[in-house]
């Protein structure tokens, strides 16, 4: 026996009540039903519904016009599914869905011959799509059903009847039902009320002249009103299987979070990876272990790692050379009651490669280093104000400056100034409105944009005419524009440079570096950590800076860097997204930049990039963070991905469909420090 059975339910989020919208003055699920009678193969149709009373409407339509209803739970549909089948024993049963008022006879036939001539236990024309939309037809093996419903476990499992068999080839032998001519890009089925004005269009003008009108009808029609062909194009198929799998894809990640943030405030410890810098319900918010270029989040799955540990992964995850130094030095010990020699031995590495560096002092966080070095100009010009551009850290003498300030002393506040990078004039004004009384002036050599018109050399001239010192934060640039950082790619020489995630390819280290007359005053200020000579971290920082020595990392970097923007901006022309979206910074560390279009604004957008990168398997939030472990290869598949996400954000934000393929809450506006 073959059984037809018809999934319905009154509710639906996108369009409720549409199974029973008048079409053509009785209920659509009745059209339906008249259609799928037709079908010569089906031995016995039945609607399986939900025991909720929104469903008691289709009860009583089915009782009305003389079919069998089955009612089961509303979210276990594929409970429901199997013991709407289980009284009737059937050897196979056909799978259709309440949304496809133009369900075709003639393509359920087609279908199940196929599935019995071939002995499968699931055959679909919807495997590999080239059917229209609404004539998507499955026929389950009622044996495959039965073990399906005994062993699926998982909640988009129990929602989607077939989507453990589909997932599981190697138990359940499949077989795809293909057109010659791909008509997958058509939408007939009905979720949408754009989709149901098409199909009410559709049955007006061919059912009065032909109720059993079928596909061809259908699309001679449209070849006469080609408007019909784009009245619903604005959606994807299959759309509430994606929010399904979506919230199964992240689910373990969510309960940490939910776990996480009854202990931990923002439930991380940092926060650039905390849950305000990423949309709830499409991200991952945990990243359980890592390898070269890659990570695994804590639901299994695997991404292309474009963040890298904010910029401290450089060498990538896993280095051998680093590891293994860093198990040899663990076999010895982490901590001293005198110093290490492993802390002379990385600051005479450091010397070596950075210009004008004579002595090295370390920390753990670039906070660290950032604050020591303004404290040491404080000590050594005997003046309070600072000039800051970029990020600097959470301490308070930056972070007063910025709109995070909240607990800190207008007093701290008043002595921070902030100017704008590649405005010499702005750095002027703070001279002149505070003569003789800035101790340093501190920047991000480079960051969103490089220096222009001498901008580096400029700041340079200017804080030795006013006495203030020169403090270049390399935390991020450093030992990535080159060995010897940005110092040595622009020739600049600064008083004080602080370094940090370039130094230890993930271990906890900074450094302030420079000349020994002015690094003798750290003898007299305090600059003290019980664990400042940790020694696992100094010895992955003397591998990692002996490989950076030893193996062309940075001019790898560089490599991978041009290769991304090459490939990045044809796509960016192509897919004409330029009027919201592009790039800036160097190729070893460059930036997508998002702006306000369409009636939406950066957020939004960029909220959506990020719900279908994820979604894809690449792990970025806006900058390309690459790393020594990425090859030509790992570009080239951000690129595909990239070509297929800009052609999405470009409908939905040109379209006007941005809160239609959001499945989240946009992000918000944080506090921003650079460009």
């Amino acid at each position: 026996m073959i059984l037809g059975i018809l999934q319905a339910r009154f509710s639906s989020t996108r369009l409720p009540g549409k199974v029973l919208k008048p079409l053509l003055n009785k209920p659509m699920l009745e059209r339906q039903i008249e259609r799928v009678r037709r079908a010569r193969r089906l031995d016995h149709l039945l609607v399986a519904t939900s025991n909720e009373p929104e469903d008691d409407p289709i009860a009583r339509l089915c009782q009305e016009i003389g079919i069998d209803c089955f009612r089961g739970s509303l979210n276990d549909v594929l409970d429901r599914f199997y013991r709407a089948a289980l009284p009737h024993a059937p050897e196979h049963v056909v799978r259709l869905t309440g949304d496809c008022p133009l369900a075709e006879p003639f393509v359920i036939d087609g279908v199940v011959d196929f599935h019995l001539v071939g002995g499968f236990d699931y055959s679909s024309n919807a495997l590999e799509p080239t059917f229209p939309d609404g004539l998507d037809v499955e026929v389950i093996r009622f044996a495959a059903l039965q073990e399906a419903w005994k062993i699926a476990t998982s909640p988009a499992e129990r929602e989607h009847v077939t989507l453990h068999i589909v997932r599981n080839p190697e138990r359940f032998r499949h077989g795809s039902v293909e057109r010659g001519e791909d008509l997958s890009h058509l939408r007939w089925t009905v979720d949408e009320p754009e989709d149901f004005a098409l199909v009410e269009r559709i049955y007006e003008a061919l059912y009065p002249e032909n109720p059993a009108f079928g596909m061809q009808e259908i699309l001679a029609l449209i070849d006469e009103q080609p408007e019909l062909a784009v009245m619903n194009t604005s959606h994807r198929r299959n759309e509430g299987l994606e929010r399904s799998l979506q919230k199964e894809r992240y689910a373990t990640s969510e309960a940490l979070l939910q776990r996480a943030l009854t202990t931990i405030p923002l439930g991380s410890q940092t926060f650039s990876k905390s849950k305000v810098q990423y949309p709830h319900g499409v991200s991952p918010f945990f990243i359980t272990h890592g390898q070269g270029s890659r990570v695994w989040d804590a639901d299994g799955n695997e991404y292309l790692d474009f963040i890298n540990g904010l910029l401290s992964i450089s060498l990538g995850y896993g280095d051998p050379d680093v590891n293994q130094a860093v198990k040899n030095q663990l076999e010895k010990g982490t901590l001293f009651s005198l110093p290490h020699p492993l802390e002379m031995e990385v600051a005479e590495k450091i010397v070596a490669m950075v210009p004008g560096v004579e002595q090295v002092r370390f920390g753990k966080n670039g906070s660290d280093a950032t604050s020591g070095a303004i404290r040491l100009a404080r000590a050594h010009t005997g003046r309070d104000h600072v000039a800051v551009c970029g990020y600097h850290g959470w301490q308070d003498w930056y972070i007063g400056a910025t709109a995070r300030h909240l607990g800190v002393p207008k007093a701290t506040r008043d002595l921070t100034h902030t100017f704008v990078y590649n405005d010499i004039t702005s750095l002027e004004k703070i001279f002149a409105t505070h003569p003789n009384a800035v101790a340093a002036v501190i920047l991000e050599p480079v960051n969103v944009e490089p220096p222009k018109n001498g901008f580096l050399e400029a700041v340079r001239e200017l804080t030795r005419r006013h006495g203030a010192l020169l403090v270049f934060d390399e935390t991020i640039t450093g030992f990535r524009l080159a060995n010897g950082g940005a110092v040595e790619y622009f020739g600049v020489i600064p008083d004080l440079v602080t370094l940090g995630k370039g130094l230890a390819n993930g271990f906890p280290i900074s450094a302030i570096a420079g000349p020994r007359e002015l690094m003798r005053l750290m003898e007299e200020i305090f600059f003290s950590f019980t664990f400042g000579g940790e020694t696992l971290s100094l010895a992955a920082a003397a591998a990692t800076l002996d490989k950076l020595r030893r193996e062309p990392v940075v001019a790898t970097l560089w490599e991978q860097g041009r290769q991304l923007l090459d490939g990045l901006q044809p796509l960016l022309t192509r897919h004409g997204v330029g009027h919201f979206l592009g790039t800036a910074g160097l190729p070893v560390w460059s930036f997508l930049m998002f702006k306000d279009a369409g009636g939406y604004g950066q957020f939004e957008i960029k909220s959506l990039f990020l719900q279908e990168i994820f979604a894809r398997g690449i792990l970025c939030i806006g900058t390309h963070n690459l790393s020594y472990a990425h090859t030509r290869a790992d570009i080239d598949t951000l690129l595909a991905v990239y070509d297929e996400v800009l052609p999405i954000l470009k409908e939905a934000v040109d379209g006007g469909t941005m809160q239609e393929r959001l499945r989240c809450q946009p992000i918000q506006p944080l506090f921003k420090v650079r460009g």
